[in-house]
């Protein structure tokens, strides 16, 4: 009987989506070699062979979570600029209320976030550009834009997942981040 060997790629793609699974259902703390690889159906050994151990799994994942984050941000079809750049928003908001474990690992600072992060972050200033050349968005430096834009974004959401609003205020986490888009719409505007 001849055994059929998995192929490298797809031993990466299961401990990959296994790494997923187990960080969204148990936090970075239940993200161990071991549990990784149970869940893919591999000897620890294949996250130290195709992953480089649990740093490696960890970046892998971080990368992995900003190309997904990348895909949803830049998803719009319509050409209106200002459009473009509130779907933006609304899916950067839905990417991370989907995948709270991974988006808080991914900006953490416990894993570099690399050329994946580089990239989600460009697409941002691609959008402002884009803005700016349809005459909507003020033209100030893109890049000084795009980290003012991100970081009310991401301040939103993470006030949001992390609960970090008192009890008395009562409005809730959609109304103040379409607030919060009205408000980066307002200040970039071309004036």
């Amino acid at each position: 009987m001849v055994t059929r060997r998995t192929p490298a790629a797809e031993v990466r793609d299961a401990l990959i989506a296994a790494g997923h699974r187990v960080l969204a259902a148990h936090g970075t703390k239940g993200l161990t070699v071991r549990a990784v690889a149970t869940e893919a159906g591999v000897a620890p050994m294949g996250v130290y062979n195709h992953l480089d151990g649990k740093d490696g799994l960890m970046a892998v994942l971080v990368a992995d979570g900003f190309s997904r984050l990348h895909a949803a941000t830049v998803e719009s079809p319509d050409t209106d600029p200002v459009v473009r750049l509130r779907t933006a928003g609304r899916n950067y908001r839905a990417f991370a209320l989907a995948n709270p474990t991974l988006y808080r690992l991914m900006f953490s600072g416990e894993c570099d976030p690399g050329e994946a992060g580089v990239a989600a972050l460009g697409a941002l200033t691609e959008l402002i550009r884009y803005g700016q050349a349809a005459g909507i968005v003020r033209g100030d430096d893109p890049v000084e834009l795009t980290m003012v834009v991100w970081s009310s974004v991401h301040g939103a959401v993470s006030l949001e997942l992390d609960a970090s609003v008192p009890e008395t205020v009562t409005v809730g986490g959609e109304q103040v981040f379409e607030a919060v888009l009205d408000m980066i719409e307002r200040g970039c505007a071309a004036v």
